[in-house]
């Protein structure tokens, strides 16, 4: 009676010491790519070119938003953002889409700038195309919470 079940028991291993690994490896590859080591939040610098700043980009809340350059980096675009009150969701993350969001889900070409910390300096990825849209995501509801749109900076 025993050995059967030690038998099933070596089978049952082998399948998940096979099994586990690749479902791991399947889900690390299928996962969307992590925050660029540029795109992390910075102090907003004294020496910074303003581009363009707005208080009516945002669809539901009102943030203050601003746009620079800084002198030694003419093409990168720093974005900085102000809520006019304090946003009371947890974990809001900002992302960077091309197309616009719809019915409340993430895009999924949308790239992650970084956790929202208001009044810190996001790199924006304008690299492919320099208009898009700006994305509050809140990841604990799994929904939308405001969008920007952004035309092209000059």
């Amino acid at each position: 009676m025993i050995q059967p079940l030690r038998v099933v028991h070596r089978r049952a291993s082998v399948a998940l010491a096979v099994v586990l690994p690749a479902i791991l490896l399947i889900g690390l590859g299928a996962r969307r790519p992590g925050i660029d080591p540029r795109a992390r939040a910075t102090d907003v610098p004294d020496t910074g070119n303003i581009v363009r700043e707005s208080s009516n980009l945002w669809q539901k809340h009102s943030i203050h938003s601003r746009f620079y350059r800084k002198p030694d980096r003419p093409l990168d675009t720093y974005v900085v953002l102000l809520p006019a009150e304090e946003l009371n969701e947890p974990d809001l993350l900002l992302y960077w889409a091309t197309n616009v969001p719809q019915e409340n889900i993430l895009p999924g070409e949308a790239r992650l700038v970084g956790s929202f910390t208001t009044g810190k300096a996001f790199l924006l990825p304008l690299n492919e195309k320099p208009a898009g849209h700006l994305v509050l995501f809140s990841p604990a509801h799994q929904t939308v919470f405001d969008i920007a749109r952004v035309e092209k900076l000059p």
